[in-house]
């Protein structure tokens, strides 16, 4: 059987109030789960106490490392960051996996979404608001539209058989498909926004790529602090993708 690792990436801006938290759920997760798992946390030139949480953390807790932005880049950078530890530091058949540091995201979700990418040799698998069985809990409708306009418009322009969820951080990366994007695309991340996993999404839209969803329950409501998703931003990117993904 071959070793897989897993690493989980957290990009984490002023994150003091539910990162600890996250973190427990993932130490739990590697309690029980049958894969090796690995955690890093990129620290987005947090303002608060984030950084020093996760140190304190991190310290007593070996599969957990620090990587620090000494200034706020945006969550593009942080998941930039992420991605490139990921390719550097992993083989082709280990598998990265994202979410949000907000507690928004349930981390023991993580070990359906590998045995899915494993049972079924797939290169991604999301966490899914759209599939059967997932909804959105605490969500404004503003936003609500807003998500489900993005799903139609990247159905329209970027379709990925299986996929719905454009917009969802809550992913499994199969680490030879990254790097197959990476050599393709350069870079597979070149905004500083929201928007930056849509532009993964949409690149993989342009390969052979397989993926797959389970379903995901967005608890909004568990939300530590305000978003700081700004939507204007974000859907000004997305229409950009039009032009920006089709040059290749």
């Amino acid at each position: 059987m071959i070793h897989i690792r897993v690493l989980i990436g957290l990009p984490a801006y002023n994150e003091e109030a539910g990162i600890a938290s996250v973190l427990r759920k993932i130490a739990k997760l590697k309690e029980i789960s049958k894969y090796d798992i690995e955690v890093i946390v990129v620290n987005d030139g947090s303002i608060d106490n984030t950084g020093d949480i996760v140190l304190n953390i991190s310290n007593h807790n070996a599969f957990i490392k620090l990587l620090n932005h000494e200034t706020n880049r945006g969550l593009g950078e942080a998941v930039k960051t992420i991605l490139h530890y990921a390719i550097d530091n992993l083989d082709n058949n280990d598998v990265l996996i994202t979410l949000d540091a907000d507690n928004t995201h349930d981390p023991l979700l993580i070990e359906a979404m590998l045995d899915k990418l494993t049972d079924q040799n797939l290169d991604l698998v999301v966490a899914s608001r759209f599939t059967k069985g997932g909804r959105e809990i605490g969500l404004s409708n503003i936003r609500k539209m807003y998500s489900r306009g993005a799903k139609y418009y990247f159905k329209l322009f970027f379709p990925i058989h299986n996929l719905n969820d454009y917009s969802s951080g809550f992913r499994a990366y199969r680490v030879s498909m990254l790097k197959e994007a990476q050599n393709k695309w350069n870079d597979l991340v070149t905004t500083d926004g929201f928007d930056c996993m849509a532009e993964i999404a949409a690149k993989f839209s342009k390969m052979q790529i397989r993926a797959g969803e389970v379903p995901l329950v967005l608890h909004y409501d568990y939300k530590e602090g305000k978003s700081k998703m700004r939507i204007g931003k974000t859907v000004k990117g997305y229409f950009s993708l039009l032009s920006k993904v089709k040059r290749i």
